[in-house]
């Protein structure tokens, strides 16, 4: 009986040992094995990209701007590129970047590693960049930055013109260019009266959060003398333009102006008017637009150049056929624009030649000149037929669009701020 409680004592005591080691062993793996905040190892950040690509922690960075009389060379070989390098640069960019177009004022940058140039960006305008390397080779890339835009109204009243209209509102003139250029062939914007009223959703375009202008205007309505012509933008990849509320094209088959913004009429249409030079009565069969020497003229529609010369009292005249209808002059050029002579074809805004004096005439100006069935009419008071307009198939989507632009039309008489649209 002794023997076996010694023996159970003794299995007991072994198991008690057991047990103990096997705590122990738990309470050193344990406190080998415990994990706290101060001991994880973070996941390294990724290093800061710029705008261009680069790692910014690699480079020493030297931002500037172009200067008068700049070039590459010139900027390269002052932060100590050799000639050698430059000169295989600019044999890489033959046919991929122009070099001879830096601008002064344009940005650009210039990586250093080890005070050593290793690459140049050149900001070639707010959104193009284009990217230089030389480091292993000479490497030339071209990129764009996204821009970001925002939905903004305006409203107002004519008190004396649309642009101080537009200008007391604090927007951008670009949008006087813009309105003119939607009711081109609708409103007369030198009859303007006061009380007239217009309203406006367009885009403001921003670069990196710098404002860089007005992109495209979605929806507009004018007022003039007490009728109402609204407008909308309307691309849903097939037809593109502008519209009235039943798809009607805001555009006509010819400009009523062929300047990008309405200049004063210095003389009008005429059957009988007393010529300021010949001091003879004779018939004016075209609208004068004062206007200074070298401003743009522009194709009053699609068509062929007929004529691109000097002819007599004319000056430097441009004719232009547009169909077996129309056809338009234009007269006194102080030079023509690059590839405009006879059998071109031109598209409707295309630049044609430049305002002068040429010929018979006192001033600056253009003696603008139309045509319908070779006889001449007056362009200020003709209603020129609209251009095709919206197809029928498109009309449900264009609706559900133009609701949505009505109401921000409406927010903008409110004033109403807008979030991105």
């Amino acid at each position: 009986m002794l023997r076996k409680i010694s023996g159970i004592t003794f299995l007991l005591l072994i198991i008690g040992f057991l047990v103990y080691k096997s705590g122990a062993e738990s309470n050193s793996f344990n406190d080998q094995n415990v994990v706290t905040v101060q001991d994880l190892d973070e996941i390294p950040p990724t290093p800061p990209i710029d705008t261009y690509g680069f790692e910014e922690y690699r480079f020493d960075i030297i931002e500037s701007r172009i200067e008068r009389n700049e070039s590459l060379y010139i900027i390269l070989n002052r932060h100590g590129v050799s000639p050698e390098t430059i000169h295989q640069i600019q044999l890489e960019a033959r046919g991929v970047l122009n070099l001879n177009r830096m601008i002064p004022g344009q940005r650009y940058r210039v990586y250093k590693e080890d005070n050593t140039a290793t690459a140049f960006v050149w900001r070639r305008t707010s959104t193009e960049y284009s990217i230089i390397r030389w480091e292993n080779g000479v490497e030339i890339q071209h990129g764009t930055i996204p821009v970001e835009v925002r939905i903004s109204t305006v409203s107002g009243t004519i008190r004396s013109s649309l642009a101080n209209a537009i200008s007391n509102e604090g927007v951008s003139q670009r949008l006087v260019v813009e309105l003119a250029n939607i009711y081109a062939w609708t409103v007369d914007f030198y009859g303007l009266r006061v009380g007239d009223q217009f309203s406006a959703v367009y885009e403001d375009r921003f670069v990196e959060g710098e404002y860089i202008g007005i992109g495209r205007i979605k929806a507009a309505e004018f007022e003039h003398r007490g009728n109402l012509r609204k407008a909308y933008y309307f691309d849903n990849g097939i037809q593109e333009g502008y519209f009235d509320e039943e798809g009607n094209s805001m555009r006509r088959a010819m400009m009523r102006v062929p300047f990008e913004y309405n200049p004063r009429i210095s003389s009008n249409f005429s059957h009988n008017r007393l010529h300021p030079i010949l001091n003879q009565r004779r018939p004016h069969y075209g609208t004068d637009y004062a206007a200074p020497t070298g401003t743009p003229i522009l194709a009053a529609g699609d068509g062929v150049i007929t004529e691109a010369q000097r002819r007599g009292g004319n000056g430097n005249i441009v004719q232009i056929r547009h169909n077996s209808v129309y056809k338009t002059a234009y007269l006194h050029l102080s030079r023509f624009a690059s590839g405009i002579r006879a059998g071109v074809e031109v598209k409707q805004g295309q630049v044609i030649g430049y305002v002068g004096q040429t010929g018979l005439a006192t001033g600056p100006h253009l003696c603008y000149r139309l045509y319908k069935n070779n006889s001449p009419i007056n362009s200020v008071t003709y209603d020129f037929p609209p251009s095709e307009g919206l197809n029928q198939d498109f009309m449900g989507q264009y609706l559900q669009e133009i609701k949505k632009l009505d109401e921000l039309l409406l927010s903008s008489k409110r004033g109403v701020d807008l979030a991105m649209y």
